[in-house]
């Protein structure tokens, strides 16, 4: 069953209402957004004539929500236009709107009175089949249905978004005692597909899943740090990225989370479950109690576990907390034996065995933490949830954490850490003890091409469903679909006559490997396939060239070597562009540079939501040179053409204002900010379509393929007839560059790189209107790039964003 949500109504316009709704218009659903009136006039109020009648006054609360998830960073919206979509109002003037929504979510402050009296309203103009959801982060669906109707119980249940909700990919759906099967049927594939969320099926306990681990595991590092000696930093530096974990850790976690926050779970858990065999644990230490009392909350008053502030001479510096004295100091540099002997170790489940194993105080508070976190979660099976995937989707999508619990056992070892917790005198969870004495050593393993999961209902291994939609690379080449490979690169065999070029070098960094799979793989496209997907599952689509190349063949001055590369990437990339099957890129994370690059030579493009696009070259004192230049100028004027092809102007239209549009976005080395964003950058076309949740992107693109042959699929013929601005146009480019450089806006290098990239824009010192091929202006691109690659100033930009991560001006 789906029933297709149209309109939503969001009551509550908070820091949670205001920005699922912001989600909800992101991908094309109308909301509604209200909030209480205001009580009273303020002064400022006063002074702007307004009274208690005005509508400005009485949708103030909505209004600041809205204005809030505008102006919020990182951004709520894909693009601010989408804030259209949404309607505010008051709860005393516009209930009556919400008798037209498919969809009510309250999101209204955590107190269960508030919540039964906005049900109450809610019921007043409710109509007959319309979903309500609560936003709740741990009040039980059971209290909030009492004293409801029939119809308002049967179409109820728990939405629990985390925060921020376009960003953050869990939702934790759960039922009411009532709730019909078709309604989590149609909040979960609303939500999964539409919303671009992954779903996990809760129940109906304090907290739910990810919150009720999460926290728990929050006090157990708590308890591990005091009982160990151990810093705030070196606590954080013991949980972040090396064994898996958000670069936010444990402490700069819970300062964006807010210590009240944390408390009110913890409290919320240890009042609701009194049989939890750990319920002291969720006690928060004194120090605690004294920091909310101090208002040492986190990042809502600007301190809690850290500090932000400045030194003597202005800088800006991080203090960090002592919660022995709740006074503040300089961060210590952590010096941990094992921390450092991981962080050399490649992989993070090597990573994290290597620590687990660890005898000095840095194994020893992993050891403790883990081991808590491990045996309480399988103890929470079936309480909280039917199975572990559930719990260990939760724990990935609500915290960022690479993988989940049981994942995290199997990636030490279930026997050898069973023996180790034994030793240590920690009670084994029954079914575990279990599992492993009926000859199972893992709670997942591959089969066939297909992931299965440990069942403890069946005592045996089950596999993980794949919903329709789903297309996993890996799975593909157990069953042996890889058609071609490298280190860099893998084709496959995605079905119905489509193949696969899937990047898997480190951040997708584009090498010899990739290039030659690159081209290797047009040519068995042509021959063998009907059209091509170039995508992957990493976090980055691709970031670009591999820079350390780069820059080593620069500083050893090989520049026909460095020549050569470009003209060998400029090939491959017009090699993809004229194929004679379609081409369909999707992009997902970081398609930057080279990897954006891919994604212009290709016929059509789609993309996932969150898609970070841009040609930043000139971050680094380069420019485009893969194409990028030129397709982008080409972006920015094919409009021109097809208008003068049609013979609706009859004189040349002026190219200046395309150029200078191509222009500011490659100089500036502009990031789109979401895949919406990128086609207003003019890296994507209209036509390039959005997949919001990027589990089904692959799938999806391999549809675009597929319609492309059936309505006709006819290759793009090279280009030779490309009418360029000339010297006129870059002349004015360079007064402009003069300007900024004299105003102080740009340096000499600046000024270098961007003359370059006005260079190529406008066709060279040509005169204006004349016309060039494709082939000139990648000549065109790869001497300036060459060039560039010779600039001391230009290496010493390299060295400094492979050493820093961030651009360096000179």
């Amino acid at each position: 069953m789906y029933r297709a949500i149209k309109r939503c109504g969001v009551i509550g316009a908070g820091v949670m209402g205001a920005t699922i709704a912001a989600q909800l218009a992101n991908v094309g659903i109308q909301a509604i957004l209200l909030d209480i009136v205001p009580t009273e006039l303020t002064d400022d109020d006063k002074k702007r004539g307004l009274t208690k009648e005005s509508r400005e006054f009485r949708d103030k609360l909505a209004q600041g929500g809205l204005d809030m998830a505008l102006n919020s960073k990182p951004a709520s919206f894909y693009v601010p236009e989408n804030a259209r979509l949404i309607t505010i109002g008051n709860m005393e003037d516009n209930m009556g709107w919400l008798s037209d929504v498919d969809w009510i979510i309250e999101a209204v402050v955590e107190r269960l009175d508030i919540k039964k009296d906005v049900f109450e309203r809610i019921e007043a103009v409710l109509k007959p089949g319309t979903i309500i959801t609560s936003n709740t982060s741990g009040i039980l669906a059971k209290s909030m249905c009492e004293g409801r109707s029939e119809n308002f119980r049967r179409h109820f249940a728990i939405t629990h978004f985390f925060n921020p909700p376009r960003y953050m990919r869990l939702l934790e759906i759960l039922p009411g005692p009532d709730t019909l099967p078709e309604v989590i049927q149609i909040l979960a594939e609303t939500c999964e597909k539409g919303l671009g969320k992954g779903v996990v099926y809760a129940k109906d306990t304090p907290n739910f899943v990810a919150n009720r681990i999460g926290v728990y595991g929050m006090f157990c590092v708590l308890k591990a740090m005091m009982d160990l000696g151990l810093t705030i930093e070196a606590v954080d530096a013991l949980t972040g990225p090396v064994v898996g974990n958000a670069k936010s850790a444990s402490f700069r976690t819970a300062d964006l989370v807010g210590l009240d926050t944390i408390l009110h779970v913890a409290d919320n858990v240890y009042e609701g479950a009194p049989n939890d065999e750990r319920r002291e644990m969720f006690k928060a230490p004194d120090f605690i109690r004294k920091m909310i009392e101090r208002g040492l909350l986190g990042e809502k008053t600007r301190q809690g576990f850290y500090k932000k502030t400045e030194d003597s001479e202005g800088n800006r510096v991080i203090l960090s907390l002592d919660y022995n004295t709740l006074e503040y100091s300089p961060q210590e540099e952590v010096k941990l034996a094992s921390l450092e002997a991981a962080k050399n170790i490649s992989g993070t489940f090597e990573r994290l065995k290597s620590l687990y194993y660890a005898d000095d105080v840095a194994g020893q508070f992993t050891f403790r933490t883990l081991t808590e976190d491990l045996t309480y979660s399988a103890n929470r099976i079936p309480e909280i949830a039917d199975d572990i995937v559930n719990v260990d989707n939760a724990l990935k999508w609500g915290f960022g954490r690479e993988m989940g619990p049981f994942e995290t056992w199997d990636a030490i070892g279930v026997s050898k850490s069973v023996a180790k917790m034994k030793e240590a005198g920690y009670q084994i969870p029954i079914w575990v003890q279990e599992m492993l004495e009926g000859g199972k050593e893992s709670f997942y393993k591959r089969e066939a091409g297909k992931l299965c999961f440990y069942d403890l209902t069946s005592k045996d291994y089950r596999d993980l469903p794949v919903k329709p939609g789903f297309i996993l690379l890996p799975s593909l080449k157990d069953l042996e679909k890889e058609v071609a490979g490298n280190k860099g690169a893998s084709l496959i065999d995605i079905g119905d006559g489509v193949a696969c070029l899937e990047f898997h070098t480190k951040m997708n960094a584009i090498g010899d490997d990739i290039i030659t799979m690159l081209i290797k793989s047009v040519d068995i496209v042509s021959r063998d396939f009907q059209g091509l997907v170039i995508a992957n599952h990493a976090d980055n689509f691709s970031v670009g060239a591999n820079l350390y190349m780069l820059l080593f063949a620069a500083q050893e001055e090989e520049w026909d070597d460095l020549e050569w590369a470009v003209k060998t990437f400029q090939d491959a990339l017009m090699k993809l562009k004229y194929l004679d099957r379609p081409v369909v890129a999707a992009p997902a994370g970081m398609a930057l540079a080279g990897g954006c690059e891919i994604c212009l030579a290709a016929d059509r493009v789609r993309y996932a939501a969150e898609t970070y696009m841009g040609l930043v070259e000139g971050s680094v004192g380069l420019i485009p040179a893969g194409g990028g230049t030129k397709e982008l100028l080409l972006r920015n004027t094919e409009h021109l053409f097809e208008v003068q092809k049609e013979g609706l102007y009859p004189r040349q239209i002026e190219l200046m204002p395309f150029i200078a549009r191509a222009f500011e976005t490659i100089a500036m080395a502009r990031v789109s900010t979401s895949g919406p964003e990128a086609v207003k950058l003019g890296y994507l076309r209209p036509t390039d379509k959005m997949t919001v949740n990027r589990d089904f992107l692959i799938e999806d693109a391999k549809k675009m393929v597929l319609a492309m042959n059936m309505e006709g699929y006819t290759p793009p013929q090279p280009r030779d007839d490309i009418r360029v601005a000339g010297e006129d146009t870059l002349a004015m480019i360079r007064l402009a560059l003069w300007t900024l450089h004299e105003q102080g806006y740009a340096t000499d290098h600046d000024v270098t790189v961007a003359t370059k990239v006005g260079y190529v824009l406008c066709g060279g010192n040509l005169l204006k209107d004349t016309k060039v091929s494709e082939q000139y202006l990648l000549d065109l691109e790869r001497e300036a790039f060459v060039s560039l690659c010779g600039d001391p100033k230009t290496q010493a930009r390299i060295q400094h964003m492979l050493s820093t991560g961030k651009p360096l001006r000179n």
